[in-house]
């Protein structure tokens, strides 16, 4: 009988690379707004240290000369647009899933493991990058999908993982997370889960010690391979 009784897929950037887009999407929104803001991919790799939009606007505003002029209503409203215009970049290109998430996903259907996503994320990002991926990978499939708006902290906390267990009536010892990045690696690990790392093109260079197994996608991965890594937590856990 398997130990694996859920697959929970940590953040968007687990299942498409999008880092970028929402780098261009941000500085899309700061000339609308007549700000003298840029991130290149240097500045916005760094700010990928901090989860959410706009707790990253709020770092960055303390950084700039111009930041004092920048309002907490105005750092809500540049977030709403470059989520708006993000929309608009990811339904009108030719997103496809990461490696190994199509396959993954299949596997653990045929073999009746519900997955689920699990992120800090807003559900409209949610959204777009499902219509985004269209058909290519079916959000209908995740047995639940977890954001921002149902949870009181964002990761490194670990509410996320916390509400998805409960939502799926599951312990962490019944599941493994996937994750691209470190602070979200570290919660999935304050909520007692191993992970599986999968870094993106922005988290790459990042330390993932904290992970159980380090892989530059899902290509690779199998059920069994992912039941070995959880029966072993349990062994020594």
């Amino acid at each position: 009988m398997s130990h694996l009784k859920a697959v929970l897929f940590g953040a968007i950037g687990v299942v498409a690379e999008t880092s970028d887009l929402q780098r261009q999407a941000f500085n899309a929104a700061f000339v609308e707004a007549g700000l003298g803001w840029s991130w290149d991919r240097d500045t916005y790799r760094a700010l990928l240290a901090i989860n959410g939009g706009q707790a990253r606007l709020r770092a960055y505003r303390k950084t700039v000369a111009d930041g004092g002029s920048v309002t907490d209503a105005v750092i809500v409203s540049l977030h709403q647009r470059k989520t708006d215009l993000y929309a608009d970049i990811i339904t009108s290109g030719s997103l496809s899933p990461r490696a190994g998430v199509v396959e993954l996903m299949a596997a653990c259907q045929h073999a009746g493991i519900p997955t689920a996503l699990c992120t800090s994320t807003s559900r409209g990002n949610v959204d777009a990058i499902a219509t985004g991926l269209g058909a290519k990978l079916d959000f209908s499939a995740f047995a639940t999908i977890v954001t921002i708006d149902q949870i009181a902290n964002v990761k490194p906390a670990p509410d996320a993982y916390l509400h998805c267990l409960g939502a799926l009536g599951l312990t962490a010892r019944d599941v493994i997370a996937i994750e691209d990045a470190p602070v979200s690696i570290a919660s999935a690990i304050a909520a007692g889960i191993s992970v599986i790392a999968t870094p993106g093109a922005m988290t790459k260079d990042q330390d993932f010690s904290g992970a159980a197994l380090i892989l530059p996608d899902l290509t690779p991965i199998s059920l069994t391979d992912i039941e070995a890594l959880l029966q072993d937590r349990q062994s020594t856990g």
